[in-house]
């Protein structure tokens, strides 16, 4: 009664039932129409990837031309020396405004100290320590030297005035130390 042959349920699509022509025509039928477009649409993309590469590698390589003659400007060592001593300075600046904030400053009492002492008297060396001043003199002048003394003990500036006086040949070596009370303007 009923036709019980099992037909295989496929779907076939290079070879349909009106079309008798094959694989081969198919395909190739597929291939001028279809293929073809997109075959050009890939050549196209590619072919713009690589432009695209083409010149961003141009950019790239004129950026590496110009980063590598700046390091050839950097790598000078007059700019090596320069870059050396600026750090330097940087780092004394620094020190500088710490220094000038915290430190007493003693230009008035060294210009004074110095300004006092007569012309024959010779200094060889000085110091500031807090308020003590201490001072290394040379003279032959002995006269100048006693009126050098007197006048820094009948200064109100100065306290604790001492005098170490020592004799070698025909020169004194004088040693000077006294405290400086106030600031002096």
């Amino acid at each position: 009664m009923f036709n019980t042959k099992k037909d295989p349920k496929s779907i076939n699509l290079l070879q349909s039932e009106t079309d008798s022509q094959g694989i081969l025509y198919t395909s190739v039928n597929w291939f001028a129409s279809v293929g073809k477009t997109f075959l050009i649409i890939v050549q196209v993309i590619a072919l713009a990837v690589f432009v695209f590469r083409l010149v961003m590698d141009g950019k790239n390589n004129d950026l590496t031309g110009e980063i590598n003659a700046q390091v050839k400007v950097l790598e000078n060592d007059t700019w090596k020396q320069s870059a050396i001593k600026y750090e330097n300075l940087q780092n004394l600046l620094a020190d500088v405004k710490i220094i000038g904030t915290e430190q007493k400053i003693n230009s008035n009492v060294i210009s004074e100290v110095l300004g006092s002492i007569p012309v024959s008297l010779n200094v060889e060396s000085m110091s500031i320590n807090n308020d003590r001043v201490s001072i290394a003199i040379k003279t032959t002048d002995f006269l100048a030297l006693k009126n050098y003394e007197d006048a820094l003990k009948n200064n109100t500036y100065y306290s604790d005035v001492r005098f170490n006086i020592s004799k070698t040949n025909d020169e004194l070596e004088v040693s000077v130390t006294f405290i400086v009370n106030e600031e002096v303007t």
